[in-house]
């Protein structure tokens, strides 16, 4: 029973990880460094951080006793996804919505998946469970490379008189959400070694906090370290490109609410994944986090479609990315076999 609730509350993540960003079309009159330094400052700061320290019993208190080497090693993956994220903004511009989500998330899926699962066993490679895993993630590499290949099909229909600029841009753009999932992966990898290796939840548990806040002890040290990395570059950005004014542009109310709407979404996906994650027990940073990617590429991809990113693009193109999207499911549904399978 636990195993489906979990599911059920990973699920419920993935609808907010897959809608989040969706507001971020409908900022106006913003640099990209405003958009998405506002949405940095209240996603990794003011909203989960506020929030576990009105919920969280002796939040601080959890983190004592703990190894520094796992503090820093969660913070410094954390950063890591911090980069990741930025990279995320950086590729959702120039890419949009579906292909920004099949490229990232999947490729954050393979690799915050796999590294739970191998962390300390090497040896698992050889067993019936590390070859699933490994053939997912032949898989999941196959689905990527046919939804990049989507997008080149896509820009090629909609722009068949583009120039090269802006094919390179759509080129560039495919990377950068490639490695935007490589450096992501380190939110799933921060959090798993935080919990299982640290024990920082178990700390807070011990103060009296039940399960559900308990996890946001771990969470509020992974939002800090990703604080360090996209709210840092953000403003690094506004001060090179003279681009603090840009708040005090008309609109700036309605652009600050919806990056907040954002941040909300972007921590209610974190949380619900968390409660799911402790549900499915020693599954939950593999099995669950391979469900919580695959239910948001699913919806990011149908927000593309619905907002219009697709629109005059050819039945090729959008075939291509079913097949990709398919395929790359298929493989994260394989990984999570293995893991079950452990």
């Amino acid at each position: 029973m636990d195993t489906l609730i979990g599911i059920g509350w990973t699920m419920l993540g993935a609808v907010f990880l897959g809608t989040f960003a969706l507001p971020s079309k409908y900022i106006k009159n913003y640099a990209w460094e405003n958009t998405w330094g506002a949405f940095f400052f209240f996603a990794m700061l003011l909203v989960p951080v506020g929030f576990a320290m009105l919920v969280v019993k002796d939040l601080w208190a959890s983190y004592e006793g703990v190894s520094g080497l796992v503090i820093f090693g969660v913070i410094a993956l954390s950063a890591m996804w911090g980069a990741g994220f930025c990279c995320w903004g950086t590729g959702l511009a120039m890419v949009g919505l579906s292909l920004g989500y099949s490229l990232t998330m999947g490729t954050m899926a393979l690799v915050g998946s796999m590294v739970p699962f191998f962390l300390g066993n090497a040896d698992k490679a050889v067993t019936l469970p590390g070859m699933l895993v490994i053939f997912g993630i032949l898989v999941c590499i196959i689905g990527v490379g046919i939804n990049g290949r989507a997008g080149v099909l896509r820009e090629r229909a909609q722009e068949s008189q583009a120039q090269a600029g802006s094919r390179r841009r759509m080129a560039l753009g495919l990377v950068v959400c490639v490695l935007a999932g490589v450096l992501s992966s380190g939110l799933n990898i921060a959090f798993h070694i935080g919990n299982t290796i640290g024990g920082i939840a178990a700390n807070a548990a011990k103060l009296g906090n039940p399960p559900w806040a308990a996890g946001l002890s771990t969470w509020t040290l992974v939002f800090l370290g990703g604080a360090i990395s996209s709210v840092i570059y953000c403003a690094f950005l506004l001060s090179k490109n003279k681009t603090w004014k840009g708040f005090g542009n008309a609109g700036t109310a309605r652009n600050l609410v919806l990056a907040l709407l954002m941040a909300i979404g972007h921590f209610l996906c974190i949380f619900f994944y968390g409660i799911g994650g402790w549900k499915l027990g020693a599954l939950g940073t593999s099995v669950g986090f391979a469900i919580f990617q695959s239910g948001s590429l699913l919806l990011g991809n149908g927000l593309g479609f619905i907002t219009g990113e697709w629109r005059g693009s050819d039945a090729r193109s959008r075939r291509t990315l079913a097949i990709g999207l398919s395929v790359l499911i298929l493989g994260i549904v394989i990984v999570s076999v293995g893991n079950a399978v452990q």
